[in-house]
């Protein structure tokens, strides 16, 4: 006789990312309820009833929907979260609650149709049990499962997403202070500049107040910034004086930081052109 698979509550499970999660667990062939402020099952009756409950709210409430939920979810059950940051929630799950505790952290957008070949970082905080099913549940549907402490998992979403998008936003924002008309750009654009100028419009057709989050919330982001701004500073002292040599200096060193990175970046990003170009513009 088959195991009889965990039920599965989302809390949020009627959102972008929650709902994703909640047609995977269905379709891997888990029980699976959701709650949210539209459904008839409130969070208390979820958190309380299922085996496995996973937390999917915005950023800012995380904290405050553990901290309410967590002393309700089952001893021998696991309760984990899906938000870009990990320190605060992780902590707030192991004081809350008597579970096992997992921090799980998507690094995909509702938009992907599989999980297969998405990094998925996993921060096991109190598991033993869960661990071991989590792990193979995500392997099995391909996930580049990659495992950090809450810390190194916040500390490297600083760069990765509070440093990137930092970047994107002030560079769409200095594109408007420049009144520059991206129609009309886009018929001088290098396909550099093209690609580029995609992967920010990106960003910025995004929900506003989840990267306001990411910016605000991580501890870590100002560090990352403050890098940034020196770095880019420093660019533009170099640009000011016309000091060739200097910007000769300047990017040789950031070139040498990437290594052998920069040929696989030219080789991959070729890929992306050509395929852009067989589109047409």
């Amino acid at each position: 006789m088959a195991e009889k698979k965990p039920s599965i509550g989302i809390i949020g499970g009627t959102g972008k990312t929650g709902g994703w999660f909640a047609r995977f667990f269905e379709k891997a062939g888990y029980t699976v309820k959701v709650a949210s402020r539209s459904t008839s099952l409130t969070p208390k009756e979820v958190a309380s009833a299922s085996d496995v409950v996973i937390i999917s709210v915005p950023i800012a409430d995380t904290v405050p929907v553990i901290t309410e939920l967590g002393p309700l979810v089952k001893k021998g059950g696991l309760l984990m979260d899906l938000t870009s940051i990990k320190k605060e929630p992780v902590a707030a799950m192991l004081s809350c609650a008597k579970s096992e505790v997992i921090g799980c952290h998507p690094m995909f957008g509702p938009g992907v149709s599989s999980m297969k070949g998405q990094a998925v970082i996993v921060c096991s905080a109190r598991s033993k049990k869960w661990k071991a099913w989590l792990v193979k549940l995500l392997k099995d549907a391909g996930a580049n499962l990659q495992e950090a402490t809450p810390e190194e998992h916040d500390r490297m979403m600083a760069v990765i997403q509070g440093m990137m998008h930092f970047s994107s936003i002030a560079f769409c924002h200095a594109l408007k202070e420049l009144d520059v008309n991206i129609n009309e750009a886009m018929r001088f654009t290098s396909p550099v500049f093209q690609l580029s100028l995609y992967m920010n419009g990106r960003i910025l057709n995004q929900d506003p107040k989840l990267y306001a989050d990411i910016e605000l919330l991580n501890p870590f982001v100002k560090e990352s910034v403050e890098a940034y701004m020196n770095s880019v500073s420093r660019l533009s002292g170099i640009i000011e004086s016309k000091d060739e040599q200097a910007f000769l200096q300047y990017f040789g060193a950031a070139a040498k930081h990437l290594g052998n990175f920069r040929i696989k970046a030219e080789q991959e990003s070729d890929h992306l052109i050509e395929q852009m170009n067989g589109r047409g513009r």
